[in-house]
Parts: C-alpha cells; sequence; structure tokens
C-alpha cells in the first residue's frame, strides 16, 4: 500500500469546508437520472496526505444515505482526459453487456468515478481493497524471504549502466535474466493469498478476462505507461483497475527516450498467473478475441465519442501542444541520463540519477514518462477551431482519429490487408511478447517483471 504520512485536520486547513453540511450536491459519480440522488451530507474532519510526489489527500464524505464515500485528492494534475476515458470505459461496458457471448462472461472495465475540479486539480473515486501488482510481488516476496530486486541485481552485474548498452546487448541481458529467475511471484501470491482452490480458480478467471478486456481496449485507445504500479488488482474477486490513464493516443510511442514498443503489458510476470501450461492461449485469447470483436463491430458509436474528445481542445493540449512552447527537459533538450540498476525504481523509485543541476523531484518517478514536458499554455492557432470550438483542421487529432479507426477497421498492421479480429490479437500478442520489443522498453516499466 502507499505510505501515509501524516493526517491533517479541516479545522485549520478548510475550515468553511468542514461547516458545510446537509449540501444539495451530489456525491461525485453517484449521480443517477433513475435513482435518489445521494447527497453530499458532511466531510470527515480528518484528512490523510500520502507520501508521493504530489502528496494527493485521502478525504472522506459522508452521504445523505449513511454511507461514507472516500476519494483522492489530486493537485496539479490535470483530470480532464481522465474523465473522458471512464466515459468511454462506460460505453465499452455497454455494448459488451449487449453481446452474448461477452456478457455471459461478465466482461467489463472496471470503473472509478474522475471529477476534475479545475485543470489542476481534481477528485478521484478510492477503490477499495485494492493494491497495485508491484505491492502484491514485493510483499510476497518479502514473506518469503526473497529478494525483492532479484532481476535488478542480475542486471547489475552485467552492467550497472543500462543507457551505454547497445539494443542487441539489452536483448541479451534480458533473455539472461529471464533464464536465471522464475517470474511467478504474481502468481504465487494468487494462490497462497487464497483460502481455498475455488476462490483461487475464481480470482484467476476474473484476473485473466479482466487482464484482456483492458488490454484490447487499452491498445485501441493508444493507453501506455503501464508499468505494474499503474495497474491495481482487487484482493478479493481478482480483477484488475488501470489507473493513471493520461497517456493516451499513444504518446508514449512516439516519445523520443524510451519510446514504447509493445501494444499493451503482457510480460512473463502477467502473463503466468492466467492459466497452468500455455497461459496465453486459453481464457486470455478467447476473451481478447471477442472484446476485439464487439468493438470493432460497433466502431461507428466508439468513433463517435472518440471523436467528441479525440478534437476538444480542453483536453488535446496533451498530444497537440506546439513545440515552441514545451519548457526544456534533459530529455527534450538531449541531456543524457544515467542509469543505475542497483537503485531501480520499483523498490526506491530512483532508477536514473539526476543530471548535473537537476534538483528536482519530478525526474525521479514510478515508471515515470522520460519526456514529461506537456505545454500547458493551451496555445491553440485561431484559425484551426472551428463554429462549435473543435480543432477542427488540427493535423495531430486527424492523424490520431485515423490512427484508431485502422485499429477499428483491422487496417492497422497494413492498410492494404483488412485483418480479421483473431488475427488482428494474435500479432498484437506477438508484438507484447516479443522480447527485442521487451528488452529495449524504458527499465521504469520493468519489463523483465
Amino acid at each position: 500500500m502507499t505510505k501515509q504520512t501524516e493526517s491533517i485536520m479541516l479545522e485549520n486547513t478548510a475550515p468553511i469546508l468542514l461547516q458545510c453540511q446537509d449540501m444539495h450536491l451530489a456525491i461525485p459519480g453517484t449521480y443517477d437520472p433513475d435513482r435518489e440522488i445521494v447527497r453530499i451530507d458532511s466531510f470527515n474532519p480528518s484528512v490523510k496526505v500520502f507520501d508521493s510526489k504530489q502528496r494527493p489527500r485521502l478525504m472522506k464524505m459522508i452521504g445523505s444515505d449513511g454511507n461514507q464515500y472516500t476519494f483522492i485528492l489530486k493537485g496539479h494534475e490535470d483530470l480532464r482526459l481522465d474523465e473522458r476515458v471512464m466515459q468511454l470505459f462506460g460505453l465499452i461496458n455497454s455494448l459488451l453487456a449487449l453481446d452474448n457471448n461477452t456478457a455471459r462472461r461478465s466482461l467489463a472495465i472496471e470503473r472509478y468515478p474522475v471529477t476534475p475540479l479545475s485543470s489542476k486539480s481534481g477528485l478521484i473515486g478510492f477503490y477499495p481493497n485494492c493494491d497495485s501488482i508491484t505491492d502484491v510481488i514485493v510483499e510476497y516476496r518479502m514473506a518469503h524471504n526473497q529478494r525483492k530486486d532479484d532481476e535488478i541485481v542480475m542486471l547489475a552485474n552485467i552492467s550497472n549502466n543500462w543507457q551505454t548498452l547497445s539494443n542487441l546487448e539489452r536483448i541479451e541481458s534480458y533473455e539472461h535474466v529471464m533464464e536465471h529467475s522464475s517470474g511467478d511471484d504474481l502468481q504465487q501470491a494468487m494462490w497462497y493469498n487464497s483460502p481455498n482452490a475455488e476462490t483461487w480458480l475464481e480470482r484467476r478467471t476474473n484476473y485473466t478476462r479482466s487482464m484482456a478486456v483492458m488490454s484490447v481496449v487499452g491498445y485501441i485507445l493508444g493507453l501506455g505507461d503501464r508499468h505494474l504500479t499503474n495497474i491495481m488488482m482487487h484482493a478479493s474477486n481478482g480483477k484488475v483497475v488501470h489507473i493513471d490513464l493520461g497517456d493516451c493516443f499513444e504518446i508514449a510511442i512516439e516519445r523520443e527516450a524510451y519510446p514504447e514498443t509493445v501494444p499493451f503489458r503482457l510480460t512473463r510476470m502477467v502473463v503466468l498467473p492466467m492459466e497452468v501450461g500455455s497461459s496465453i492461449e486459453g481464457i486470455f485469447k478467447f476473451t481478447a478475441n471477442h472484446t476485439m470483436r464487439v468493438l470493432r463491430s460497433n466502431r461507428d458509436s466508439l468513433m463517435a465519442v472518440l471523436e467528441a474528445f479525440v478534437f476538444d481542445p480542453l483536453v488535446s493540449w496533451q498530444y497537440t501542444q506546439e513545440e515552441e512552447t514545451v519548457t526544456p527537459t534533459p530529455s527534450a533538450a538531449g541531456g543524457k541520463r544515467t542509469l543505475s540498476i542497483v537503485e531501480s525504481q520499483v523498490f526506491s523509485w530512483k532508477a536514473i540519477s539526476r543530471p548535473n543541476g537537476i534538483d528536482n523531484e519530478d525526474w525521479v518517478h514510478p515508471g515515470s514518462r522520460p519526456d514529461n514536458a506537456y505545454s500547458r499554455s493551451f496555445r491553440i492557432r485561431n484559425g484551426s477551431i472551428n463554429e462549435k470550438g473543435w480543432q477542427s483542421e488540427n493535423p495531430k487529432a486527424k492523424s490520431i482519429f485515423k490512427r484508431i479507426h485502422s485499429k477499428l477497421v483491422g487496417t492497422d498492421f497494413d492498410p492494404n490487408v483488412p485483418l480479421l479480429a483473431v488475427d488482428q490479437v494474435e500479432k498484437l500478442i506477438e508484438q507484447a511478447t516479443l522480447p527485442d520489443n521487451l528488452a529495449v522498453m524504458y527499465p521504469g516499466w520493468m519489463p523483465i517483471w
């Protein structure tokens, strides 16, 4: 679990908020026109502060129904794109519920409420009883007196400066670690944490199906930065919950430093818990095929929703920033990064040493994007905005829209040869598991896991 370092009292920091009672506002994320509105009755007087980069707050609201609702208050972060992604997930869940094959298996994306309060702050519904997969692995290793950095030490014995290695040397190092480590920690943790075999089988099935659904959906959306700290797992049912959804539209693939080379995360640590034997060939591939089929058969509905926020200036600054407005960072300006394998991010979150003159905690962040210099100045050329406020002439938005369409018609690999859904999924799995692709990934992404 994420460490909580301190508590602050609302009476000292936000006394007006503490005095708000019996409000007419609905609890964020609970509004349903077909049900009675659950209003905010009061706020818990104590707020927890997480010990992480942005120091988000854990706050609780008491609803008019007597229940307690927990949220994470995040600052210095724009959650508008995350909100739109959750809306898209809601549509996809509706489509999956209307198809007989997917509805029978209860296929759906795990969602949580996202409420932007401004361009730099917002509320995220706290998903209860969840741990990141990284936490699950580390906890298992510590409970069994195992080194939590075995793979890191193996790489350090090969080279303590990952950046100096050629791609061929990285592939050889990657394969060496794969041969000399089991990578079954998550698989074993799921077994040991289950009270009986029946529960374990149910959790394993839920885990595999939810991972397959999000893999396909994430590929269509171009979702990146899927390190294991951004993938949560529900302790009671095994379903996975993806968080930090800001890297959409293949931003991670197009960055200069360490571009992502896989369509979704399908590393060994993720694959082994799925099945006994050939892990991908069973439930995962079956679920992925059906999910892709449903998305492609309903592409008109999906494209209509996607168009609404691909061309929306309120969120498009994240992927259409003008080059001259970006403040140079060490990576953008061509600065060198020195990677210390022993000090890898998974445990100390300090995989990369700061260059001289850089004294910023933002420089090292769990699985962070090496190029994290988005322009927040929101400079949009007047000529590209039509009378409805959409960036109809924005070439980058048009390119993204065209790319998503190609995925939904099966021409993403070859524009002249449309693939069937099953063949498309097969190629994606091949790309996601290819050692040549995984070995050159950003080390903070932990491809060796």
